[in-house]
């Protein structure tokens, strides 16, 4: 019972379900409007959330490791308590901290678009603005000298 191996249920879902809490809270920081200056470039977020998924993977691999196990019969049924404990306690974690509400309430602060998305994106015109005229066109058959 106390062997990594024989555990790998137990410890699959409290490795993934600390790393998807994790996640939410990361993002609260990361879209709050009001974040730290070295939040905002793309290159911190990248190196957080590589690890993060790799921690949330591997979490999901052990559970699904220990779940085989468990179907195969080499497993321990309790370790089953442990995966729906973590369930319960992240719902209860993730309502208790407002990571929806405030998500929302982040993407509404700044428009749903992170402020380095706007170097990415073409310029638009308004559906109700004129397209801009065209230029005094050149002579028909005529050259510029």
């Amino acid at each position: 019972m106390f062997l990594p191996d024989d555990n790998m249920l137990a410890f699959g879902s409290c490795l993934a379900g600390f790393g998807i809490l994790a996640a939410g809270l990361l993002a609260l920081l990361f879209r709050n409007p009001d974040a730290p200056r070295w939040t905002r470039p793309e290159l911190v977020a990248m190196l957080v959330c590589v690890p993060l998924t790799a921690m949330i993977g591997l979490g999901l691999g052990y559970a699904g490791y220990g779940t085989l196990r468990l179907i195969a019969g080499a497993g321990d049924p309790r370790q089953l308590l442990v995966l729906a404990a973590v369930l319960i306690l992240l719902v209860l974690a993730w309502r208790a901290l407002g990571i929806r509400g405030r998500l929302k309430d982040s993407a509404a602060a700044t428009g749903g678009i992170s402020a380095s998305a706007y170097l990415a994106t073409k310029p638009t015109l308004p559906l109700d603005a004129e397209p801009p005229s065209p230029g005094p066109q050149a002579r028909s058959g005529g050259r510029a000298a």
